[in-house]
């Protein structure tokens, strides 16, 4: 038979292609999901999706349990409630951003070192908040909010 890419026939380079196949064979890549729309119902039932509303939830709880406190140290106070609603916020934006696949469609980012960077700064940010909180507080609120952010 005719020549092919290296030497061997095109039957055995191309496939299934014959004497007449003489250019490369397209590349296509298919992805199968399972969930259709706009939605990805499979990321709100994984793990990684029931984690970050998890986490959502109980730093709430914290910036609740810390805006119900006597603080005696002001800054202390401002400092722990900014830390919280700052990874409340970024933890829902990565929860939306998975769930509605907007991370296919932003390829600028590599988001798996994103959120590790994101997760890597707000866990010294929110350790030093809960150390520095269950250190200066008065109330046992805010002593609550301190060692559950420490857990």
């Amino acid at each position: 038979g005719p020549s092919g890419l290296f030497g061997g026939d095109s039957e055995s380079v191309l496939g299934r292609g014959g004497p007449d196949c003489t250019r490369m064979a397209e590349i296509r890549t298919t992805t199968i999901t399972t969930s259709s729309g706009f939605i990805d119902q499979n990321y709100a039932k994984s793990f990684s999706g029931i984690l970050k509303i998890v986490q959502s939830i109980v730093v709430f709880v914290a910036f609740l349990c810390i805006r119900c406190s006597n603080w005696t140290h002001y800054s202390t106070y401002r400092y722990f409630e900014v830390v919280t609603i700052w990874f409340l916020v970024m933890a829902l934006v990565f929860y939306i951003i998975y769930l509605t696949r907007l991370h296919l469609k932003i390829t600028c980012l590599h988001w798996p070192l994103t959120e590790f960077l994101h997760y890597v700064v707000a866990t010294i940010l929110l350790l030093i908040a809960s150390i520095v909180g269950a250190t200066k507080t008065g109330g046992h609120a805010g002593l609550a909010a301190g060692v559950l952010r420490l857990c």
